[in-house]
């Protein structure tokens, strides 16, 4: 049976200052999953979208609810991976309303990376971090690549920093969670999404 966590964050913001969250020692965070992916698990964010529609002449912005879930998870040789649907990057869509598209995300111990395609291992993955993570800490996914994601430690986990010449997005990891916050940001024609995590379900390991 799973069970519903409400994210810290909003119980926040109906109690008032007095409930802010401790921040976790480093020996509880790194004791703890950055990303408890298993089949089942599901994470549902509250989504802000401002557009520009050329219509209206003007930025506009939607609301919307997100799902992201863990369709599916194998394990093989040590590494396991999680077919994943609706990640928050889906949102990041330049035309029309985003869709949740499917990938496979593999992790070996506590390695991440992204896999080439959705049936395929660890031939052609793209790294993406291995905890714990260290705040100001750069990973760049490969020797080939120019951008590199930029580490900050925030006071429930940690931030990774995508920022290239058109956008930048960012990743906020909640150890024991996972992705807690998600933004987009598109540097030309207005697109920012914001995702707020609401609620996180357990899947089954």
């Amino acid at each position: 049976m799973r069970n519903a966590f409400p994210i810290l964050l909003l119980v926040l913001g109906a109690c008032g200052g007095s409930s802010k969250p401790k921040p976790m020692s480093l020996q509880d965070m790194i004791a703890a999953d950055p990303l408890p992916l298993a089949k089942g698990a599901r994470w549902t964010y509250q989504v802000s979208i401002k557009k520009y529609d050329p219509e209206a002449d003007k930025d506009v912005t939607s609301q919307l609810t997100w799902t992201t879930e863990v369709l599916d998870a194998t394990e093989a040789n040590g590494v396991t991976s999680f077919r994943i649907k609706g990640w928050p990057s889906d949102l990041a869509d330049l035309e029309g309303a985003p869709v949740a598209t499917e990938r496979t995300l593999l992790r070996s111990g506590n390695s991440f990376m992204w896999a080439a395609s959705n049936d395929a291992g660890l031939d052609g993955a793209e790294g993406w971090f291995s905890w714990p993570l260290l705040d100001g800490q750069k990973i760049c996914p490969s020797r080939e690549m120019v951008y590199c994601w930029h580490v900050a430690g925030v006071e429930t986990g940690y931030e990774l920093t995508f920022t290239t010449g058109p956008d930048e997005q960012s990743y906020q990891l909640q150890p024991g969670t996972g992705v807690a916050r998600y933004v987009y940001s598109h540097h030309g024609t207005t697109n920012k999404i914001e995702a707020k995590l609401v609620e996180y379900q357990k899947g089954t390991p």
